[in-house]
């Protein structure tokens, strides 16, 4: 019975390896990662600029989507703004709102009341948060000066990152 009963945990055994390895799943990546070249956008300012990506080619950006609702955002901004009056010669921001519950209004009084100088678009239809698979916010991609994405932070960003990342990346 003993010797029916390990023969019988063999067999199934053998037999889930055999399934397992006849159903492998492949894994497909999907969205933007770190080593690729960021896609190329072209968003308008709230004064009707338009910006594109790749006419910032030649130093670093850090393309920061967020939007004026958003707690830890709201929190990185004073950050990026001092990191941008130090560091805007080697490293762009551009700042992308993702436009989910803003409208150009509250993102002009934002603009206002932090002060911020660096360029914020606006992606009003969405097309550029969903070309980044951009799910939480806020989501910084750290781009090269020869548009490669090196690096993804999710989540709010401290000067003292924002300075690594310059250090690292920036030209």
């Amino acid at each position: 019975m003993k010797k029916w009963f390990a023969i019988m945990v063999l067999f199934s055994f053998f037999a889930y390896m055999l399934w397992e390895h006849m159903t492998e799943r492949q894994t497909i990546e999907t969205g933007i990662h770190v080593g690729m070249k960021a896609p190329d956008f072209s968003l308008q300012t709230t004064d009707g600029r338009t910006v594109q990506l790749s006419q910032l080619s030649g130093k670093a950006v850090i393309v920061n989507f967020w939007a004026t609702w958003c707690p830890p955002c709201r929190a990185e901004m004073p950050d990026m703004q001092k990191f941008y009056e130090r560091y805007g010669q080697q490293v762009e921001i551009l700042a992308v709102n993702v436009m989910v519950r803003d409208s150009q209004e509250k993102v002009r009084e934002f603009i206002k009341d932090y002060r911020l100088t660096f360029p914020v678009v606006l992606d009003v239809d969405g097309d550029v948060m969903k070309q980044y698979d951009i799910q939480p916010i806020p989501t910084s991609f750290i781009i090269d000066h020869q548009g490669i994405i090196r690096e993804k932070q999710i989540g709010p960003m401290s000067y003292e990152q924002m300075v690594r990342y310059a250090e690292k990346w920036g030209k």
